[in-house]
């Protein structure tokens, strides 16, 4: 034989085939897909989703069992977070409130302001700064009207 020959030869891989009870076979086992496929399909159709505020039923009754007076602790939490949630709530609400009520105060002492000014001078006979005065009030008046309303493309997306 040449020594091309021999090189050939020992380069060959060889596959045996294991038997079933081998080693390779105990490993290869737990592999995605060596399962037969009935076996997979039904594992699949096992999954479950909960979404919620509490655990779902049969796991609240597994707390239980592992700890008896788990239930109630989760719902006392429950309860204490929801209280605490719309205590938040109704103190945004309330500084909210509070804070119209003040900005249409200054905004109502502005515009008086403004017209109590105007007439200040209307009566000094300075009626072009009298003029100035009242057009920028009313102005400023009508645009924050304008301003304050919502455009008709907000009441479109709302829908």
């Amino acid at each position: 034989m040449s020594r091309r020959n021999k090189r050939s030869k020992k380069s060959r891989t060889v596959v045996a085939r294991q038997p079933v009870g081998s080693p390779i076979s105990e490993i290869a086992a737990p592999l995605p897909g060596s399962d037969p496929t009935e076996q997979r399909a039904q594992m699949l159709s096992q999954t479950s989703r909960f979404e919620g505020s509490i655990p779902h039923p049969e796991i609240f009754r597994q707390y239980g069992e592992i700890i008896p007076d788990a239930p109630e602790r989760i719902l006392r939490v429950f309860e204490q977070d929801s209280d605490q949630a719309r205590n938040i709530q109704t103190a945004a609400l309330n500084v909210q409130k509070d804070d119209d009520r003040r900005s249409q105060w200054m905004a109502w002492s502005l515009i008086l302001t403004g017209y109590c000014m105007s007439g200040i001078f209307a009566y000094f006979d300075k009626d072009t700064l009298s003029g100035i005065i009242l057009a920028t009030t009313l102005a400023g008046t009508i645009a924050s009207v304008f301003q304050s309303r919502p455009k008709p493309e907000d009441n479109d997306t709302k829908k």
